[in-house]
Formats: C-alpha cells, sequence, structure tokens
C-alpha cells in the first residue's frame, strides 16, 4: 500500500468512516511502515487535544461589532463606481490615441512629397543599422579568431554566474526552519 493511501484510510478511521476490510489493511500497513505509525500517532494526538479542548463562545455582541465595521452599501456602489470609470477610461484613452495617430498618418499621406522622404529616412536608418550591426558581428568574429582564450573566460565566468544565481534561487525559495 502506498502511504498516500494509508493516508486517506487514517482520515477516514478518524472520521468514523472506516469499514472493517479497510481497517485491517490500515492495521497491516501501520504494522510494516514506521513513517506512517508516527504519522497515525500524531493524528490520534492532535484528535484528542481538539476534543478536549474547551469550546470557546464568541463575544455576545461581535457580530454586531463585525457587521459595523463593514462598508455601507452606499460607499461600495461609490467603489465599484469609480472603479468602473479608471476601466472604460483604460480601453478609450488608447483607443482616442490610436484615433488622433491615424488622422495625423492621413493628413501626412495626402503629401506624395512628404511621405516619399519619409520611407527614404527609414530606408537609410535601416541601411546604417544594418552596417553597424555587420561591423559588430564582423569584429566579434576576428576577436574569436584572434583570442579564444577570451572567449572561453567570458563563457567561464558566464557559467559561474548562472550556476550561482540558480543556487541562490533555490536557497531564497526554501523555508526557513528553526
Amino acid at each position: 500500500m502506498e502511504h498516500e493511501n494509508a493516508y486517506a484510510l487514517m482520515m477516514d478511521a478518524l472520521d468514523g468512516e472506516l469499514v472493517d476490510e479497510k481497517k485491517l489493511m490500515l492495521e497491516v500497513h501501520l504494522r510494516a511502515c514506521p513513517t506512517c505509525l508516527r504519522e497515525w500517532r500524531a493524528l490520534l494526538a492532535i484528535e484528542k487535544l481538539l476534543r478536549e479542548a474547551p469550546m470557546l463562545e464568541p463575544a455576545a455582541d461581535f457580530a454586531l461589532r463585525t457587521i459595523a465595521r463593514l462598508p455601507s452599501a452606499r460607499n461600495r456602489r461609490w467603489a465599484i463606481g469609480a472603479l468602473y470609470v479608471l476601466l472604460l477610461l483604460g480601453g478609450a484613452v488608447p483607443l482616442l490615441l490610436g484615433l488622433w495617430g491615424a488622422s495625423r498618418l492621413a493628413l501626412l499621406s495626402q503629401q506624395p512629397g512628404l511621405l516619399a522622404s519619409l520611407w527614404a529616412s527609414i530606408a537609410k536608418s535601416v541601411q546604417v543599422v544594418g552596417t553597424i550591426i555587420a561591423a559588430l558581428l564582423s569584429s566579434a568574429g576576428e576577436l574569436v579568431v584572434r583570442q579564444p582564450t577570451i572567449i572561453g573566460w567570458l563563457l567561464v565566468m558566464a557559467g559561474i554566474v548562472f550556476v550561482w544565481s540558480g543556487v541562490v534561487r533555490q536557497l531564497v525559495s526554501q523555508p526557513q526552519e528553526i
């Protein structure tokens, strides 16, 4: 029997819903598995503590004080209305900016000389960016050919950074035990 099945049987036994056949299966497993036996004993101890604990009664005016602290329906409606207005503006502002930009582009498209010069400027910009990228890649290729050890050390340092960042992430994500 797996531990998860034994745990489910323990819960049923605590609730008094365990039939004789399942009760026998649980007893056999508890005799064979010390881990589940410790868990069963701990569950029995917790159940005993909860059954013996005195029942506490809330204060007489607890419900009235709690209801008095709740926000009024008027404030709730105002807050929901403000939220709806913010959501409406959040959707309307980008739409209005898009319409304004489209109207400006429509004015530009009516002037063919301006549109042609705009396309020429974009083409020149793309050509300049392409030249810069080609020069960077060319110089990086020359660096790799001339100084392969530098590239090797850079890769080793990058690997060390990635490994230690993973270690730190694991240490930070683990809960602290006291």
